[in-house]
């Protein structure tokens, strides 16, 4: 549980135990506004590259909520395994079906960008990938990839 969810949760178990049930909805609703509210703050921080305290370490809320689903990556490839760690580094490692010799990247900050931007300024990507063939790695560091502050893309 995160150190800011603990407040609010002792907050909204005291205020709803002397509460009218009406009360007790309007409470959960504002309780539920201020943490879609935290939320969105931590996102626009973490797209800012204004982490300096926990959330340096972890990775923001949507990436995680975004590896929960198996989607396919950038060329159409779906990662056999995604390792989110801290630090944050996240790991794809890719069985390539039979016919690709090796992993399709083209500009790896445009191909990852949701991953990279969403991981901030100390976040690092890295991508293993194994064919019938042959193997290899690559690790992308989020500070290497000049992202546009305006919007998607690079500067």
């Amino acid at each position: 549980m995160y150190l800011t969810s603990i407040p609010l949760l002792l907050i909204s178990l005291l205020l709803t135990g002397c509460a009218t049930p009406a009360r007790q909805q309007q409470l959960a609703a504002a309780i539920g506004g201020l943490d879609s509210e935290l939320q969105q703050l931590e996102e626009q921080l973490a797209v800012m590259n204004s982490l300096h305290y926990q959330k340096a370490i972890d990775a923001p809320l949507s990436l995680r909520q975004a590896l929960t689903t198996r989607t396919p990556g950038p060329h159409g490839l779906i990662p056999a395994r995604q390792t989110l760690a801290d630090g944050p580094r996240l790991s794809y490692d890719y069985r390539l079906p039979q016919g690709v010799a090796t992993l399709p990247l083209g500009n790896p900050c445009l191909d990852y960008e949701f991953e990279l931007r969403h991981l901030g300024l100390l976040g690092q990507l890295a991508l293993h990938w194994q064919g019938a063939n042959d193997q290899g790695s690559l690790l992308i560091d989020q500070r290497d990839c000049p992202f546009s502050v305006k919007g998607p893309g690079l500067q």
